[in-house]
């Protein structure tokens, strides 16, 4: 905790629903530090971006130029996870640091709990007297369908213009030139910005620019060649402009933060909400259904040159419900939100992570509805029954994976190998009973104790259905 003689004694209401009943108003303990010492905060997230296409995590196409000077000035998780493989419930993991059976939303197009109601990283920032604001790219993070408005300044969802099937999303370039709008204006404020990117979702677009990607000399990661399949590959080299496309206009956002002055006081937070499968695991395509390596193993860095060592990497698991605690103990902000499922990295990246306390690193995924109701009764319709069970559990523990199928007793194990997203489903006779009986313990326990069987919140319009079946989260 900072203490100056200039210390801010911060007495922090939030008025919220507590996790365990009735409606109460939270005390924030008491943080003593002087708040113009505490740095600003950028949050940056690429939707479906796998960390194995990467170049800083040893991809062969320089996908990430920025990203990776980014992690040069940094610290880069090897192994860190999404608590869910679809974007709306995964944002909201991050801005809440709850799993998606606590905070009540569990597929795209679900609002979050508001009876309770969770506290979010953007309300905590506007009580501390930051400028706030959120630029997202697509329909599933709209802060009608979410909630994830409360505490932003702005909250700017514009998508009033043709792109990909209807208007429901927006590129990287658009929404990278409306965030560094509002930072000119505000970046010598203490601010909170997050910057959502949505590009390298399905359906892939090459871009000319960036379709003939330079290669690292090291790389330990390669595609699919298209001697073996043509089809896959051309995807997949679209996927990676994407990407390419992505990582360019960060670059404008970080320069613009040098050109302020601001850049050494300001911590950045890079993160996908999950991946994608491109072909892998026998031909699996896109993400959401399923929790296999590809679409849960994501990438993270934070930056921050005052605090954090430079050009480290760290093995251990973690996961996207550890950033709002993170964050918080970099702007010295002595508060747990109630029913936080994540814990702060700050003293395992201070290490260099040395202290590290192995424990798993857990997720899970929900079913999407196959079929949706007549446009007509869409104002009555809510996506999912109440206390609705996970279709699949999971988690890693060291080079450990274990996969739950629903209620179903039979379990998978696999081991993780170097290449982040590959693993290798274990022969029965080479995992012992006694292992097995642990094993769905723990994630029954774990579940247990975090499901509150909430009852979904919001309904959906006519043109939310809409949005959400062009961008894939729905079947007609």
């Amino acid at each position: 905790m900072r203490r100056t003689t200039g210390a801010l004694f911060l007495f922090l209401f939030l008025p919220l629903v507590s996790l365990a009943g009735p409606r109460q108003k939270i005390k924030l303990h008491k943080a003593q530090f002087d708040l113009k010492d505490a740095p600003n905060v950028l949050l940056i997230t690429f939707d479906t971006t796998r960390a194995d296409h990467l170049s800083c995590y040893g991809y062969v196409r320089r996908t990430s130029p920025t990203v990776d000077n980014l992690a040069a000035h940094g610290v880069l998780f090897e192994n860190a996870y999404t608590a869910i493989p679809l974007t709306g419930p995964s944002h909201i993991s991050m801005m809440t640091s709850l799993y998606p059976q606590q905070h009540g939303a569990d597929i795209n197009g679900m609002h979050m709990s508001t009876h309770p109601r969770p506290v979010l990283l953007a309300q905590i920032f506007h009580r501390l007297g930051y400028k706030t604001a959120a630029f997202i790219s697509a329909w599933p993070l709209k802060k009608g369908i979410t909630g994830l408005g409360r505490g932003f300044n702005v909250y700017n969802e514009d998508f009033s213009y043709h792109y990909k099937v209807v208007n429901a999303a927006r590129r990287g370039n658009e929404v990278g030139d409306a965030s560094r709008r509002w930072l000119e204006k505000r970046g010598r404020s203490k601010f909170f910005l997050w910057v959502h990117y949505f590009d390298p979702h399905h359906p892939y677009d090459l871009h000319p620019e960036f379709a003939n990607l330079p290669e690292e000399k090291n790389a330990k990661i390669f595609p699919v060649s298209a001697s073996v399949d043509a089809d896959r590959a051309a995807k997949i080299r679209a996927y990676d402009s994407e990407i390419a496309f992505d990582d360019n206009d960060l670059a404008k956002t970080l320069k613009l933060l040098d050109d302020l002055g601001v850049r050494d006081n300001t911590l950045i937070i890079f993160v996908a909400d999950h991946g994608e499968s491109l072909g892998d695991d026998g031909g699996i395509w896109g993400h959401g259904d399923h929790i296999f390596q590809p679409t849960v193993h994501i990438p993270m860095i934070f930056s921050y040159p005052k605090e954090i060592p430079q050009g480290g990497r760290i093995a251990a698991n973690v996961s996207t419900v550890d950033i709002l605690p993170t964050v918080l103990s970099y702007i010295g902000l002595n508060f747990k939100v109630p029913g936080q499922a994540g814990y702060s990295l700050k003293q395992m990246i201070s290490s260099g992570g040395k202290e590290v306390t192995p424990e798993p690193t857990y997720f899970l995924t929900y079913a999407e509805p196959t079929l949706l109701p007549p446009q007509w009764m869409s104002m009555f319709w809510t996506w999912a029954e109440t206390k609705r069970d996970p279709s699949l559990t999971g988690f890693v523990e060291g080079s450990v994976k274990v996969i739950s199928s629903g209620n179903n007793d039979t379990l998978k194990v696999y081991r993780l190998s170097d290449a982040y997203s590959k693993e290798k489903l274990l022969p029965t006779n080479e995992v012992k009973v006694a292992n097995l009986s642990g094993y769905k313990e723990d994630l029954d326990t774990w579940f247990k104790d975090t499901n509150r069987g909430l009852d979904p919140q919001g309904h959906l319009s006519k043109q939310d259905l809409e949005m959400l079946k062009s961008l894939g989260y729905a079947s007609p």
